[in-house]
């Protein structure tokens, strides 16, 4: 963090901030997170128009700030005004409003957010990765000491008037927010592997256990990636690594088959529970699953995908009726189970290409051997976001963690650069 500040200094989770640092990243950064955001407001509908509000204030911000914005920024930046330029005067046109429906602009607006978290670092000199990693765990046993105590294994649905960041059941946590869990898991498994100490253990094994216990597949699957890449950049970028990984894997190994001698005596039947569980991931198609429910909703938005591939449906789309149920209010959207359906039907192919365009580019730059350990963390979460989006639409404070990411990634070409200078001199 940035020393000798002028502003009063504020230490939460052993990071200083000052009082303008934490105002950004407490109502423009966490307050996107689902389960924190209910705990201080427990209502759906007013947190969406604060989301709403945000993002209009977020969007004429980086306008504002387009002249000190670099290149690549400044061209996002651009395309998605462009887009929107092309929304409002179809708007005009077609329905005589300036914007006819909001959902437009929100399912395009996280590539914006994600430039805002990464310009607010830069500035800032703002190193989030470990606070984050902190905020997630207590913000989870904080969330289920006041809200989990139905909790149970057995996935009985739970009837509520407002499901705000809750899955429906007794899971309790959606998996957007057990998503998360990812970060500081990833990011304790590397302290214990970059610093050899135990103490960074036991919150990685807590992180693994809330993964598996909430039993959300497409978390399982995301994790599994996540961990993939992270492990092969890891050692790709230091060698020395390699003994260390392969110690952790067979103590790994060790723990788990003492985990399963206690456990099937503990409890019989429980790992066979969680291993049918995992079986669904390669069965989605499984009558009466949501899994199933995604692939009948994949099928016929596909179809009309094809119609319309360029620029999708955009308003359109809010007038045709739900072709799959009936339940959801008329003129509301189609409500989608995947986030590549979504872009395709209400955007086509030019909305996906630009939002997802820096996942993609995650995947080049994983491959870099001069990340730093936290950006090789980050990247590996956001990758692994391709895999969600199969299940659900990322939530906004995902492209929130993308753009910190990305400032990762910029602050590591810099050093980069200086370090090849110092050498060339």
């Amino acid at each position: 963090m940035q020393a000798n500040r002028a502003l009063p200094a504020i230490k939460i989770f052993n990071y200083r901030f000052d009082v303008t640092e934490v105002a950004i990243i407490f109502f423009c950064y966490l307050l996107m997170e689902n389960i924190f955001s209910w705990l201080l407001v427990p209502n759906s509908i007013l947190i969406e128009y604060y989301e709403k509000l945000l993002s209009i204030f977020i969007y004429v911000f980086m306008l504002y700030k387009l002249p000190s914005l670099k290149i690549a920024e400044k061209i996002y930046v651009g395309i998605f005004t462009l887009l929107m330029v092309k929304l409002v005067l179809q708007s005009l046109y077609q329905y005589n409003s300036f914007f006819q429906e909001f959902t437009m602009f929100t399912v395009l607006y996280p590539v914006i957010f994600a430039l805002f978290i990464k310009y607010i670092c830069r500035i800032y000199d703002l190193d989030l990765l470990g606070f984050i990693s902190k905020f997630y765990i207590a913000m989870y046993i904080i969330f289920m000491v006041i809200y989990g105590r139905g909790f149970s294994f057995s996935l009985d649905t739970v009837v509520m008037t407002d499901y705000g960041p809750f899955s429906g059941d007794t899971r309790i946590i959606h998996a957007n927010s057990i998503l998360m869990m990812i970060i500081p898991f990833l990011w304790y498994l590397n302290k214990f592997i970059t610093e050899k100490k135990t103490s960074f253990l036991l919150p990685c094994l807590f992180c693994l256990g809330v993964i598996v216990i909430h039993q959300h597949r497409s978390v399982w699957s995301c994790a599994i990636v996540a961990l993939s890449f992270y492990i092969v950049s890891e050692i790709r970028a230091n060698r020395q690594a390699i003994s260390y990984v392969m110690q952790l894997f067979f103590s790994a190994i060790f723990f788990a088959v003492i985990c399963y001698i206690f456990i099937t005596n503990l409890f019989p039947g429980f790992l066979n529970f969680l291993g049918d569980r995992f079986s669904e991931i390669f069965d989605p198609a499984k009558e009466g699953s949501t899994g199933n429910f995604r692939i009948k909703q994949r099928e016929t938005y596909f179809k009309l995908f094809l119609q319309k591939p360029i620029f999708g449906w955009t308003y359109k789309g809010f007038e045709m009726p739900n072709p799959l149920v009936d339940w959801w209010p008329a003129g509301s959207g189609q409500h989608f189970h995947e986030g590549y359906m979504e872009m395709l039907f209400y955007h086509g192919i030019i909305g996906l290409l630009f939002k997802y365009s820096i996942l993609i580019y995650f995947l080049v730059a994983i491959w870099n051997k001069r990340l730093s350990s936290q950006t090789r963390v980050l990247i590996a979460f956001g990758i692994s976001g391709f895999l969600f989006s199969f299940n659900y639409v990322l939530p906004i404070i995902f492209w929130g963690h993308v753009g910190l990411c990305l400032y990762y990634i910029e602050k590591d070409k810099a050093a980069a650069t200086q370090l090849t200078v110092i050498k060339t001199n």
